[in-house]
């Protein structure tokens, strides 16, 4: 198919299984959040669409769910025109290269994946030329795998003590990707350390106070991730099935 090509429209079983898919992924969310003591309206889906094609992502946009998260700057861009008028609240989700900067902060509303100064600096020069703000997350590599991308926990204080005086950015919490473990007690650790570091720097007054947002836990163990507090859950194959 060329990119010029209009996309084929999704038959309604393939709308039925998305919604379902959707409505099972909410109601688990919010068991397990009333599980751990707390309210289901404490969790939020963000939907994880990489490699998904539009017409899927419309599909839950207009089920009632407006967070999406990508992995890659071509993807925000290449589908922004196509998901306007539904207005997502988009967020990149995956690394940012420094090149990248300028594309991405005409669409992301939010960016979870700052985990060095240099970037951070970059964005917030851009957003000075723009007159504008953004959201971010500090990504932190709490499983500490060569593979990952973050800070190292017990760098994240330095980082977090400098980025917070970059103006145009406004912290909202942690990010971190979960050891992909066979078992919750090899997984857990991942999640329950950015829990506690969060609390620390907020303690501290390293983090404001309101900076509470934990993103962590994907379609395999979100509800792991809830009982560790988890605040936004990064969903994609559990939706919308194997990535195209």
């Amino acid at each position: 198919m060329s990119t010029t090509d209009s996309p084929s429209p999704l038959s309604p079983e393939d709308v039925a299984v998305i919604t379902g898919n959707l409505d099972e992924v909410a109601e688990r969310a919010r068991a397990a959040a009333e599980a751990a003591g707390r309210s289901g309206d404490e969790v939020r889906v963000l939907l994880a669409t990489k490699t998904q094609p539009v017409e899927k992502i419309r599909v839950a946009l207009e089920h009632g769910f407006t967070l999406i998260g990508e992995n890659k700057v071509q993807e925000i861009t290449g589908k922004a025109e196509a998901l306007a008028d539904l207005n997502p609240e988009t967020h990149l989700i995956g690394p940012l290269q420094r090149n990248k900067v300028n594309h991405t902060l005409r669409h992301a509303r939010c960016i979870q994946s700052v985990d060095n100064l240099a970037l951070a600096e970059k964005i917030n020069n851009r957003l000075d030329v723009l007159d504008e703000t953004v959201d971010y997350f500090v990504q932190v590599n709490t499983s500490r795998e060569d593979s990952k991308f973050g800070v190292a926990p017990e760098d994240a204080e330095a980082l977090i003590t400098e980025t917070r005086k970059l103006d145009r950015m406004r912290l909202r919490g942690l990010m971190t990707i979960g050891l992909p473990g066979s078992s919750p007690d090899e997984i857990r650790p991942s999640y329950s350390d950015l829990r506690e570091l969060s609390e620390r720097l907020r303690e501290s007054g390293v983090m404001a106070a309101e900076a509470t947002e934990l993103s962590m836990g994907m379609s395999a163990d979100f509800e792991l991730a809830i009982s560790e507090g988890a605040t936004i859950v990064r969903v994609g194959s559990s939706i919308f099935g194997a990535r195209a």
